[in-house]
Parts: structure tokens; C-alpha cells; sequence
């Protein structure tokens, strides 16, 4: 005989909260003025937290009570499923007072592939698919679940890292996994300069990442392949690599006390404010220093129209173009004043 189960009230305030983020509705039929009442869907009537309760119809509830086959019982995953989404409808519906019969419908076809797939995947067994398709649609709970799953099944050194990455916690994979990947990806028929910056992108290896990347798209381009060569171009970009360099950039100025560097790096980063307060707290110095350009910048940030005026002028009458006896045109600055020169 299965142990009694300890059921705790669940305090009014919190079951107000409940019931108005489902409307007092259904969150799987969505009929309209049934008897409803909060289930627990980890059948847990101890477990009290608002993402553990779903505003279910009587009828419904009974479904979550049918033992047996997949198809004939509503468990806790599509419980979850169907409480997110609803829950989602109802907030966007109270931000726009209603939502047009087209968005409606749209969220009813996201929902019923949402469920579909998961059932298929769930069906079939493959955890690391159904991990990462409740990743895509956005479901965090349940792709951790479906990703420890997983990876305790047993899944390739790629899905392993992969399932991670979803997850944000790339410092959840272990070493021996890692190098395995690395020595895949970097020699033998699976080697892929693309995929292995993808693997060092994952790990926070920006520099390896970046490096892969280019390397990678030298390969493209060398092979003719110029839509790889753009695809991961674009890559770097919206993966945050840029900005990952210009970071490290950063800290490499910071910890070599380089000024100008730093300036530099926090401008390309577009950090304003933290620049507004680099250039001001270090006020002393670059105005002992007299340095043009960095002149220019603190100019700039305390709004001193008529000194940045000067200093830019100044720096255009400074500069030059010197060509080398190869023919090599670069660009330098000659001050009258001794503020040095920069190529």
C-alpha cells in the first residue's frame, strides 16, 4: 500500500497568483466557466511552488490520474507544457487587451507541435532530442531534466557538448570529453575547422574559437565554397565573438595599465558609461600627459565643445601620409608640440 501522501494547504495569496496567471481557466481544455481546481504536477501535494501548480478543469485533472499507455494520460511534462503556454496567452492577451484570431491560431499550431514532437521523441525514447527540442521552444525545466537524462543514458562526446551549450553550462563537461572532441574535430575523417570553433565557442575559448572560425572559412573560400565562407562569417558576428575579443582586449590594456588601449576597447564595446568613468577618474593623467587623442576623448565626455574643437583641428594639421621605397602609404602624426607620434 503506497505511503500517504503529506498535503500542504497552498497559502491563499499564492493560489490567487495562480489562478489569475490561468485566467481561472483550464490550462489544457481553455473551456470557459468549468469548475477548476490547482493541481500538483509532480503529484507532490507538499511541493507549494508556483511552477509545481497548473489551474486544471475536473475533467482534466482525471486525465492526469489515468494510468497506462502514453496516449491515455496526461502527465507531468505535457501538464507543464500546456501551464507555460497558457500562461503566456493569457499575459500577451492582457498587454494588447486581445490578440487577433490570426495570433491565436498561431499559438494553437506553436502548442500543438510543441506537444507532437514531444510525444514523438517522449514515444521513441530519444532524450537528447526531446532535451533540445524543449530547449528551442524555451521550456528551461524541462530540458534539464531531458538533458541529465540523457546524458546519463549515455549520448556521443558531440550531443554531450552540445546538450551543454543548450544549457549554458559548458563547465559541466568533463575533460575527457572535451579532448576526445577536440582530437575528433582537429584530425581524421570527422575533422571540421567550423565545428571545432563552434566546440572552443562553447567552451569560452574565444581566441581557439575565433581562430577555428577563420581558418574554417579560408577552407571555404579556397574550395569554393563562398556560402559556408558568408554562413559562418555571419557566425562569428552574432555569436558574440567580436565582442568577446575586444573584452579580452580590454583586460590585456587593463592589466598592462595601456590607457589608450582601454579607451579604444571600451569605445569599439560601446561601453560609454564605463569609459565616461575610466576618462574622468584619470582625469589628472592624461592631462598631464597632453596626449592628442586621448585629449580628444576626455574633450568629448565632459561636453567641452571649444577644447575638443581645438584638439581635433590639431590632430588633423598633425597628420601625414609617408610612403615607404616600396611603395607602402601608412598614416603618422607630427605635433609641434612633443606629444609623440602614432601610426
Amino acid at each position: 500500500m503506497p505511503a500517504k501522501k503529506n498535503r500542504v494547504r497552498i497559502p491563499s495569496e499564492l493560489a490567487a497568483q495562480v489562478l489569475f496567471a490561468a485566467d481561472r481557466t483550464c490550462c489544457v481544455c481553455r473551456a470557459k466557466g468549468k469548475p477548476i481546481q490547482i493541481h500538483h504536477i509532480d503529484d507532490d501535494p507538499s511541493n507549494n511552488k508556483f511552477t509545481n501548480l497548473a489551474v486544471l478543469c475536473l475533467d482534466c485533472h482525471d486525465l492526469t490520474q489515468i494510468r497506462g499507455g502514453f496516449g491515455r494520460k496526461l502527465d507531468a511534462d505535457q501538464v507543464r507544457l500546456y501551464r507555460d503556454h497558457w500562461i503566456g496567452t493569457v499575459a500577451e492577451s492582457r498587454r494588447s487587451s486581445a490578440p487577433e484570431i490570426s495570433d491565436l491560431e498561431d499559438r494553437e499550431l506553436e502548442l500543438r507541435l510543441a506537444t507532437s514532437v514531444a510525444e514523438i521523441n517522449l514515444e521513441k525514447e530519444d532524450w537528447a532530442d526531446l532535451a533540445l527540442h524543449y530547449a528551442a521552444i524555451g521550456n528551461t525545466e524541462l530540458r534539464d531534466k531531458y538533458t541529465e537524462k540523457a546524458i546519463t543514458s549515455g549520448v556521443s562526446d558531440e550531443m554531450h557538448c552540445l546538450l551543454r551549450e543548450e544549457q549554458g553550462k559548458s563547465e559541466n563537461i568533463p575533460e575527457e570529453v572535451i579532448r576526445r572532441e577536440v582530437r575528433r574535430l582537429s584530425q581524421g575523417p570527422h575533422a571540421s575547422q567550423t565545428q571545432l570553433a563552434r566546440l572552443f565557442r562553447t567552451l569560452g575559448k574565444t581566441q581557439d574559437a575565433v581562430r577555428a572560425y577563420v581558418n574554417g572559412i579560408i577552407e571555404d573560400l579556397d574550395d569554393r565554397r563562398p556560402f559556408a565562407a558568408a554562413f559562418y562569417l555571419k557566425e562569428i558576428v552574432q555569436s558574440g565573438l567580436v565582442e568577446g575579443l575586444f573584452i579580452e582586449a580590454l583586460k590585456e590594456a587593463r592589466a598592462e595599465g595601456d590607457l589608450w588601449w582601454e579607451i579604444r576597447a571600451l569605445e569599439e564595446l560601446g561601453w560609454h558609461d564605463e569609459l565616461k568613468s575610466v576618462i574622468q577618474s584619470r582625469r589628472e593623467e592624461i592631462e598631464e600627459k597632453e596626449d592628442p587623442f586621448q585629449l580628444r576623448v576626455l574633450y568629448r565626455y565632459d561636453g567641452d565643445r571649444e577644447a575638443y574643437a581645438d584638439v581635433v583641428e590639431l590632430i588633423e594639421r598633425a597628420q601625414q601620409t609617408v610612403t615607404d621605397e616600396d611603395g607602402t602609404s601608412y598614416t603618422v602624426y607630427r605635433f609641434d608640440l612633443d606629444h609623440g607620434s602614432e601610426t
